[in-house]
């Protein structure tokens, strides 16, 4: 079967995170940022992953920007010295590596799932993720295992916060017991709807935003289908132009975002494109993926996203464990 260790690594994720739950790696993280200006640094998902630890931090009053690493030999000079959090599954991105160079890091915490590597031995501060061995190409739990230490970090640098370890746990059993329910077999059905498309566009906003990213390169990856990730409330600003019947649109849903995400997912009905949300209701539009509380919900649709990247590839007959032109040496 196609896909075989991609989704049986997607099924280890709620392990992992029971793993981080019992362990200090967010401490030990929030601990080496406290009291700094933070850039986040990485390529492919680690970037998204770092936009999603920098707008939690934001939003904690802490100065925190991620760069893409290949954009830091061009765009250095406002946050060299400062603190950097090198994310970066494999620990070995050439590209990483040169970024370094040129921000010359006052501090450097490395965020890797790789504590054996190159950017491991020239860290300050190392936070292996812990997701353990990972051979599909599109990675997964490296993936998710980074979005949750990240987010609690962040928490823990708040004066409130609902990010914990009990919280951790909750979200991870309950996105085990979507990954043993009928919830997956409505995923299936979706994809081979999804994967008839010529385009997908994933529309959201807020902490939605760097998972629509991570969703469409996910998308890419597995399935080779033309897919984009927008700001729900840019895209009426000329790409809600691109939505025909032969598109589909999936809309990242929490109690936040609904209002402002129900706009282009209505545009795309009127343009009779294929619609689908996940994380949360909007009428009657199908939902896919669990749902779980807020604390971690950006981890539930994280694996509702690389669910239905599977089974879009399988309907199209991808091998997404090893995607044409990608090495697992790469961030991914």
């Amino acid at each position: 079967m196609l896909g075989v260790r991609f989704e049986a690594e997607i099924r280890q994720q709620p392990d992992v995170w029971r793993a981080i739950a019992e362990s200090t790696k967010a401490a030990d993280l929030a601990m080496a940022i406290r009291g700094n200006d933070v850039v986040l640094v990485g390529s492919g998902s680690s970037l998204f992953m770092a936009q999603l630890g920098a707008l939690a931090l934001r939003r904690r009053g802490i100065r925190a920007h991620a760069l893409a690493a290949t954009e830091a030999p061009l765009d250095y000079v406002a946050y060299r010295d400062c603190a950097v959090i090198a994310v970066s599954q494999s620990g070995q991105s050439e590209d990483l590596l040169a970024a370094l160079d040129f921000l010359r890091p006052e501090k450097l915490i490395a965020l890797t799932n790789t504590p054996d590597s190159p950017l491991a031995d020239r860290a300050t501060v190392l936070v292996d993720v812990g997701a353990g061995s990972e051979v599909a190409v599109p990675a997964s739990k490296s993936v998710t295992a980074t979005a949750a230490i990240l987010l609690w970090a962040a928490g823990l640098l708040g004066e409130r916060h609902a990010r914990n370890a009990e919280s951790l746990k909750e979200t991870a059993e309950n996105v085990r017991a979507w990954l043993d329910s009928s919830g997956v077999d409505a995923v299936r059905a979706a994809s081979e709807r999804i994967a008839r498309r010529r385009s997908i566009v994933i529309v959201a906003t807020g902490y939605g935003l760097p998972i629509a990213h991570e969703f469409a390169l996910k998308l890419k990856e597995a399935s080779y289908v033309h897919a984009e990730g927008f700001s729900a409330g840019e895209f009426r600003h000329g790409s809600a132009a691109m939505l025909d019947a032969s598109c589909a649109a999936i809309g990242i849903i929490d109690d936040v975002s609904r209002q402002v995400v129900s706009r282009p997912m209505l545009e795309a009905q009127e343009a009779e494109s294929l619609r689908y949300v996940i994380g949360g209701r909007l009428g009657d539009i199908p939902l896919l993926g669990p749902v779980v509380g807020e604390a971690f919900n950006t981890l539930a649709w994280l694996v509702a996203a690389q669910v239905i990247a599977l089974y879009t590839g399988r309907a199209r007959h991808v091998e997404s464990d090893a995607p044409r032109g990608q090495a697992k040496v790469l961030d991914s």
